[in-house]
């Protein structure tokens, strides 16, 4: 997965798709019933954060994404009806973050897309 300064924002950055395709050996992909939650739960600040502190962030601005980043992300089991918009709160509440455990791990997001966009320069 790779950064440009105009995509730092739009990271992490997983979809849901339905209908038939195939995919290269390269790509991942998830199943179930809850995927539209799980997608959310993924593109959540708190996912962010988990990421950008535990995948590796290659020379260019690219991270090395692997399965066992996202398989080993711990999220909370939240039902559906999660949003795009309600999904970091539900994820905050479902951990009991205090207010400032949620401004720390905010501030650590800008802090790591400043660093990579460093990088990229």
């Amino acid at each position: 997965m790779r950064l440009s300064k105009n995509d730092i924002n739009n990271f992490p950055r997983f979809c849901f798709t339905s209908g038939d395709y195939f995919v290269v050996d390269s790509l991942c992909f998830f199943s179930g019933s809850n995927v539209e939650v799980l997608v959310n739960e993924l593109n959540s600040e708190f996912a962010a954060w988990y990421f950008f502190n535990n995948v590796a962030v290659l020379d260019n601005g690219g991270f090395q994404m692997r399965q066992q980043y996202v398989e080993n992300i711990p999220l909370p089991k939240l039902t559906k009806g999660v949003t795009k918009k309600t999904v970091d709160e539900k994820i905050y509440e479902a951990f009991g973050f205090s207010s400032k455990e949620i401004d720390f791990i905010r501030e650590a997001i800008k802090h790591k897309q400043q660093e990579v966009l460093n990088i990229i320069k």
